[in-house]
């Protein structure tokens, strides 16, 4: 039996659904697991530099929404690539999964040239609309401009992961993001410290982490032994395969991109409260994050499962392997919160120096954020489905919902009808992420599990005959 056709029956057949999503996962959990690591050294680092550790703090973590705006776009991609490749890998439609692939990598590159441009001229307008100035909004500026470069590069990156997983290839995905999570932990400190870029150090490490493995894996997207690999013949804009792949990716992203937008207006609250919020809130959410990663891992290999099953039209199983994954994640989760939840404090002042209103806080805001992740491991569940199963405009909703009905509107509320301070908005994400289970159930009870793709019906019947 081959690597390929040990992954299938790892998906398709094999009777123990929690070994197939381990195995496919575990390999995923550790590359995030590396990755926050990396995230968190970053921190440690800027945290150094002398009469500005909190400033420094808020001038990376006040990008993030402001990136993953752009990365969203990328995000929604994969997701569609995900889940139109593993339909054709499960309905054994491999050439029209290297037609799919091939325009996904085409499509990639070019969004990710146009994100560059526009990324680095709006980085400063944004940074000031949110509200930044003095030391922060120098220094994001400056690191937002340094990352626009490294956006064509990460969209390949995001159509490599969708092109592999979809035909159940976890592992060399990781190996990379491994590489580059390595080197960028041997750098930041490099630079940020020893040759004095500070802040723009942290993100000029990442850029040069991501260039260097390219022309490694751009070759093995063309030359791979196994899986599907990106063919030469369609390396072009094919009008159809291009349109279903912005049909389905759209909703993904847009729903990405808005929760983005969603979060510059929620950080743009919380920088009304002070830098000892603005902290506590980023410090806590890396922290927590560690544990968070492993249901976004198997969320992300869930919709390749969920795929590969709906393609082979074996819908009862695609159905079990979402329960299964749901039951996984609530208690990797609820197991995480409560081993994290009594070291928080100790954890916390390890970034939050000298100043105790942010430690403080961010003790109390943890408290909150843990108790509501095991509900964060059925969010990322549903995720994974509605990816997984075609059903984007689910994912555009259900992400929607979360930040712009439930969340933001009770932080305005909290701040401005009530004298709760910082605890409206530690009160706020756990209300959301409560009241989001609702319409998450009932968008799955809408989900088919019918493929979203063609079935050559006679190539199938001709493959069951000589069976």
């Amino acid at each position: 039996m081959t690597k390929d056709e040990r992954k299938q029956y790892l998906i398709l057949q094999d009777p123990n659904i929690y070994k197939g999503l381990l195995i496919l996962a575990i390999p995923l959990m550790l590359n995030n697991l590396i990755k926050t690591l990396h995230d968190v050294i970053d921190m440690f680092f800027v945290s150094e530099i002398p009469g500005f550790a909190t400033e420094a703090i808020n001038s990376i973590s006040l990008t993030f929404p402001v990136f993953f705006t752009y990365l969203s776009l990328g995000i929604g991609l994969s997701a569609a690539g995900t889940a139109l490749i593993s339909q054709h890998v499960g309905s054994k439609q491999i050439d029209k999964a290297k037609r799919f692939a091939s325009n996904l990598f085409v499509i990639s590159i070019i969004l990710g040239l146009v994100l560059n441009v526009v990324a680095f001229f709006i980085a400063e307008p944004i940074m000031r609309l949110m509200g930044t100035d003095g030391f922060v909004l120098e220094n994001s500026v400056k690191y937002l401009k340094i990352r626009a470069f490294e956006l064509p590069f990460v969209f390949i990156f995001f159509a490599f992961t969708a092109i592999r997983q979809s035909s159940g290839d976890t592992v060399t995905p990781v190996i990379y993001g491994v590489i580059t999570v390595v080197l960028n932990i041997i750098l930041s400190p490099l630079f940020i410290t020893v040759f004095g870029f500070g802040v723009s150090g942290a993100a000029i490490a990442t850029l040069i982490a991501n260039v260097v493995i390219m022309p490694f894996m751009i070759h093995q997207l063309f030359n791979a032994k196994e899986g599907i690999t990106v063919d030469k013949k369609y390396l072009r804009l094919d009008r159809e395969v291009s349109r279903i792949i912005v049909k389905y990716s759209v909703p993904a992203s847009l729903g990405q991109s808005i929760t983005a937008i969603g979060f510059i207006i929620m950080n743009t609250i919380i920088v009304t409260y002070g830098d000892p919020t603005v902290a506590a809130f980023s410090v806590g959410n890396r922290i927590t994050s560690i544990i968070l990663h492993p249901v976004m891992a198997i969320g992300g290999v869930l919709a390749a499962y969920l795929g590969q099953n709906i393609g082979n039209e074996n819908p009862d199983r695609a159905r079990l392997a979402f329960r299964k994954a749901m039951v996984l994640s609530f208690w990797l989760m609820a197991l995480g919160s409560f081993m994290i939840i009594w070291f928080r404090s100790p954890l916390l002042s390890i970034f939050i120096k000298d100043d105790p209103v942010a430690l403080a806080l961010g003790i109390e805001y943890m408290f909150y954020l843990l108790i509501g992740l095991p509900l964060m491991g059925i969010f990322q569940t549903f995720v994974g489905t509605f990816s997984g199963t075609g059903n984007t405009k689910f994912t555009f909703a259900f992400t929607i919902a979360r930040l712009w009905i439930l969340r933001i509107p009770a932080i305005m509320i909290f701040k401005y009808f009530t004298e709760l301070g910082s605890s409206g908005i530690w009160y706020a994400m756990l209300i959301s992420n409560v009241v989001i289970i609702l319409p998450g159930i009932y968008f799955y009870r809408q989900i088919d599990f019918k493929p979203k793709i063609e079935i050559d019906r006679k190539r199938k019947k001709l493959e069951n005959l000589n069976v």
